[in-house]
């Protein structure tokens, strides 16, 4: 009797640890035989430390084992581009976490299923490397939810998991292998994971939602320049491939669902922003994390609170590596090269590009508006704005992205002032991005709750979120009409 209380003590109230990682990029033993030219070209635009990501991945490992943490998570992309071996380095690490008891999860990013860059690597030469399908991908990550304690998709690589009592996880896959494009989650996917994620919260579960792509973007204007930053609804047609939403109807499925809580990847960006769905009454936050192989190398601890009210959000970085001197400082100047190369391209002006550069950079390392260089960056972009607004390379390639010159400085500063949902009135903030307690409760984006009734609905097309044309339906559920996602109740 007196065990069993005892038992019930240590195991009933507890606080839940989480590591999280993302975009590990790991380069399986054999990938870079020998470096040259090769790899050169194919490194000249990286901001990764691609050479050592099997180095940071292990130490990576090791914090683990010393933190033991209940969860080890990876929000995708966990190799270069797919290679098998570089699957095969990542999932015999993952082993050592569960023979630790630690139950590591991942779910599969644009990279993990191979691209135009799978490539072994062999001095001046490089050579097609055999790459995971996503039954492989599935076999090497059996242990790590893809497995029988986990239930699955059967139109994509996600899943569910109930890890620990009362808290469930749902791994879900905008990866995808280009049908359709990556970035996008399935209708019928996005309605699995509804129908699951509200099953949990109706039983008083906690759930967590792990994605690549964000949820939304953390920046005004910035899938004007990436399509694929934040995540979109990919519906079928009966005649071509897909019809794509933006992310606005995922964020509000999520968020009716009863999710509060997006771990995400994908931009190598570490930020934490939220949401909401069309009537603000129901909060979707969204952490994004960088790339743990890309300067200034993050990785996070989540704990949940004993009552799964609130999760404290903790940002430490990878200062060292074992075997190399100046790591920090290696890692800091391939990013900012990999970044001169970029945005010299688009730029063709020593003075843009220094400055855009600086800028990504003081982004990518969150909390901007915390820091003095904030006001700094910010007078150097107004100085240089009347040259900028006349010069033919920079305004050739707004033209090509159909983005004005208003838009541009909106974007940038959304960044360097940390404001999400840059000028609108209702959602616009700030929010901590490396050290911070965020609610779980799903609750809405003020204390006053405000329900618009939708209207004038009796024209227009209707569609399932399969895809398929329907008269206007008269049962509850989930439809499209007129290009936005309603919910008949």
């Amino acid at each position: 009797m007196m065990l069993m209380l005892l038992l019930t003590l240590t195991t009933v109230g507890a606080k839940t640890r989480i590591m999280l990682i993302s975009d590990p990029h790991v380069m399986g033993p054999g990938v870079l035989i020998k470096k040259g030219a090769a790899w050169e070209d194919a490194v000249y635009y990286d901001r990764k430390l691609t050479e050592y990501s099997a180095e940071i991945f292990d130490e990576l490992i090791a914090i683990a084992l010393r933190e033991k943490p209940e969860l080890f998570l990876i929000t995708g992309d966990l190799t270069k581009d797919g290679e098998l071996v570089s699957h095969q380095y990542v999932a015999e690490k993952l082993q050592l976490l569960k023979q630790a008891g630690i139950k590591p999860f991942v779910i599969p990013g644009n990279h993990d299923l191979g691209t135009e860059e799978s490539m072994e690597f062999d001095g001046n030469n490089s050579y097609d490397v055999k790459v995971a399908d996503a039954k492989q991908f599935a076999e090497f990550y059996r242990d790590f939810g893809y497995g029988p304690d986990a239930e699955r998709d059967e139109n994509s690589l996600s899943w569910i998991s109930e890890p620990l009592p009362g808290l469930v996880l749902i791994g879900i896959d905008t990866g995808n292998d280009g049908t359709p494009l990556n970035g996008c989650i399935k209708g019928v996917t996005l309605e699995w994971l509804y129908n699951r994620a509200m099953e949990a919260t109706r039983q008083g579960k906690q759930v967590i939602v792990m994605m690549h792509h964000s949820p939304f973007p953390h920046v005004v204007n910035v899938e004007k320049f990436n399509a694929t930053y934040a995540v979109r609804l990919a519906l079928p047609m009966a005649e071509g491939p897909y019809y794509y939403l933006d992310h606005s109807y995922v964020v509000d499925r999520l968020a009716m669902a009863g999710v509060s809580v997006v771990l995400s990847g994908h931009v190598h960006v570490t930020d934490i922003a939220k949401d909401a769905n069309g009537t603000l009454t129901n909060t979707v936050h969204d952490i994004s994390t960088a790339s743990c192989v890309s300067y200034p190398n993050p990785y996070r601890m989540l704990t949940i609170s004993d009552d799964k009210a609130t999760m404290r959000i903790q940002t430490s970085y990878l200062t060292e590596l074992p075997g190399r001197d100046n790591f920090q400082a290696l890692s800091e100047e391939r990013m900012k090269s990999g970044l001169s190369h970029l945005i010299w391209d688009y730029t063709r002006n020593d003075e843009y590009c220094d400055l855009f550069s600086d800028i990504i950079m003081f982004h990518v390392m969150g909390n901007e508006s915390e820091s003095p260089k904030m006001k700094e960056y910010m007078d150097m972009y107004e100085e240089r704005s009347p040259e900028m607004m006349t010069d033919p390379q920079l305004l050739e390639n707004l033209v090509a992205y159909e983005v004005t010159f208003v838009e541009l400085r909106n974007m940038v500063y959304s960044m360097l002032e940390d404001k999400n949902h840059y000028g609108n009135p209702d959602k616009e903030g700030v929010m901590d991005d490396l050290n911070t307690t965020i609610p779980m409760n799903n609750q809405g984006w003020t204390a006053i709750r405000t329900v618009r009734q939708e209207t004038d609905t009796d024209s227009g097309q209707w569609f399932t979120l399969q895809g398929v044309r329907i008269p206007k339906p008269a049962q509850k559920g989930a439809y499209i009409h007129d290009r936005r996602l309603v919910i008949k109740r």
